[in-house]
């Protein structure tokens, strides 16, 4: 009997310990303790507006940010945990009903092509919010170049301004140069894009990284993750210092105009604004993305255009034939309308933010697939100038 009440007796203080332990412990997502009342203020009085239609968060979960972080006020086991922290942040201090498009891309335990977690979709705080939460454990070296470039396609077909934010200690990076991606990418988008860098740790080879990259896309920033702030330390609910940094990555001041004053203008005979339209085809050989020489002459005809009416931008429109999967000819289609994009500006001078590009793989054909004939018409680039 004394065997017995001693077995129950250790069983209530096993029960009772594990309860313990569980009621220090959070059972649902942890609050960031920042908030965007401060945000929605600044948009609702109309002295700021949003000034980017898409934004990508680029995530690095590589073996190197399993490391505890370092220079932070608050404790955190690893540089992946702040950097989370950051992130969900970040997420809450966006303003309501946010009308832009957003994606979380990954490196590291992710393989490139299938990186981007979440989006590009149309952003919503639940849905950024839970891919944060769903990358968990850290593993491999830092592809940064190869993300960048994968980063670029996912915002190809995305109009308007965008901005690329990057967390990362800038450690272990992959043997292309970071830096150069950022650079290709900036020359894909051109003026609609700008990088900003936030660092993990306190690396120094990798804030040279870091800054390097964000200098690429010349309109954004680089800035240590423990120093989002005004006081220049970060802390999990640092809600001024966040504000100050979602301000300057997706707000933009509204210049008001004063107001005018009333003179009768004179008559000004107004001259009328020249308009152009013109499309023009480029082919490609089978599974390649080469612009032709013959084409040479077309390329031409379309720089003198732009330069003849500079008012004028050109739409590039990538297609291929039937042959292949959907996924490798939308990526073939779409590297067809880059390259004569790059083939224009590189030897013609024309301004990249002028030319736009779009690939629509095998599902617009004009002619019929059955035939070499048919198959060679369908693998082209549309060039459309308005």
């Amino acid at each position: 009997m004394k065997t017995k009440n001693l077995v129950v007796n250790l069983l209530v203080l096993v029960l009772a310990l594990v309860l313990s332990g569980c009621a220090g412990k959070s059972m649902g997502p942890a609050d960031t303790g920042c908030t965007n009342n401060n945000i929605n203020s600044m948009l609702k009085s109309g002295d700021y507006q949003k000034k980017i239609d898409s934004f990508l968060i680029i995530q690095d979960a590589s073996s190197s940010m399993s490391e505890r972080a370092a220079g932070t006020t608050a404790s955190y086991e690893s540089k992946l945990a702040q950097s989370k922290d950051l992130v969900r942040c970040l997420n809450d201090t966006l303003p309501d009903n946010f009308d832009v498009n957003a994606g979380l891309r990954g490196l590291g335990p992710f393989h490139s092509e299938k990186g981007l977690i979440y989006g590009m979709t149309g952003y919503t705080k639940a849905g950024l919010d839970s891919a944060i939460l769903s990358i968990g454990g850290t593993g491999g070296i830092t592809p940064m170049a190869n993300s960048l470039i994968h980063g670029s396609y996912d915002l190809l077909d995305k109009p308007g301004k965008k901005a690329v934010i990057i967390f990362s200690d800038g450690v272990n990076t992959d043997a292309a140069s970071p830096a150069a991606a950022a650079a290709s990418m900036k020359e894909m988008h051109g003026n609609n894009i700008c990088i900003y860098t936030v660092l993990l740790g306190d690396d120094p080879k990798g804030k040279v990284v870091m800054e390097q990259i964000a200098a690429a896309g010349k309109c954004g920033f680089a800035i240590d993750g423990s120093a989002i702030s005004s006081e220049e330390t970060f802390y999990l609910g640092d809600a001024q210092g966040m504000d100050k940094f979602v301000t300057e990555v997706f707000l933009a001041k509204v210049i008001k105009k004063p107001a005018p004053v009333m003179k009768k203008p004179a008559p000004v005979m107004k001259k009328p604004v020249e308009k152009i339209t013109m499309t023009l085809y480029f082919e490609f050989d089978f599974d390649k993305a080469v612009v032709r020489p013959e084409y040479h002459d077309d390329a031409t005809k379309i720089a003198d255009s732009m330069n003849k009416y500079p008012e004028a931008n050109l739409l590039l429109e990538g297609h291929t034939d039937e042959i292949g999967t959907e996924e490798y000819n939308m990526t073939l289609s779409r590297r067809r309308a880059n390259n004569v994009k790059m083939y224009l500006v590189e030897k013609f001078n024309v301004d990249a933010s002028r030319i736009s590009t779009v690939g629509y793989g095998k599902s617009n054909p004009i002619a019929s697939n059955d035939t070499d004939a048919g198959r060679q018409r369908n693998r082209r680039v549309v060039a459309n100038i308005e």
